[in-house]
């Protein structure tokens, strides 16, 4: 089984639940980055039924988890740093088989700062089995200080009137 990577580095605390075995950026490239999936065939969420293939929804929070790990790993986002989405934009053409890694790659876009800190950036990349594009992925994230945070959620509760 492949060895997963720091669960800090996606913010999970359980660690079936990180499913991204590997990061790196790619050599050449300084804005694309590779990462490989994890496939835990007994995940009590993911594969909570029998399957003949990757679900979807598991191949999307690997993508989600390769930006979190990205902002970390190379470009600075201190690990208390709050992630929301703000767009995900997903298409898969191909399903993705189960005895075969699971290539994800990522290439960050549109970074903006605010007082020299990394607030927002685009991730787009695609995943591929086997030399084969099985779909593509895309998303805006916001990366939000804890006190910006909690000011954003007071604002939201106050809006709707949810605790």
């Amino acid at each position: 089984m492949l060895q997963r990577i720091d669960g800090r580095l996606v913010h999970k605390i359980v660690e079936r639940n990180v499913l991204l075995a590997r990061v790196e950026r790619r050599a050449g490239d300084a804005e694309v980055y590779d990462a490989e999936m994890v496939m835990d065939f007994e995940h009590p969420f993911f594969f909570e039924h029998p399957l003949d293939h990757v679900p979807a929804m598991m191949l999307v929070e690997a993508g989600r988890q390769l930006g979190i790990a990205i902002a970390h790993l190379f470009l600075g986002v201190p690990m208390e740093v709050q992630f929301a989405t703000r767009s995900f934009d997903i298409r898969f053409t191909e399903f993705a088989g189960l005895h075969h890694a699971v290539l994800i790659e990522g290439r960050v876009s549109d970074r903006r700062y605010r007082k020299g800190e990394l607030v927002e950036l685009r991730l787009d990349g695609g995943f591929v089995q086997h030399g084969h594009p099985l779909g593509t992925m895309g998303g805006e994230w916001l990366m939000l200080r804890p006190d910006v945070w909690r000011r954003y959620r007071r604002l939201e509760q106050a809006r709707t009137g949810t605790p």
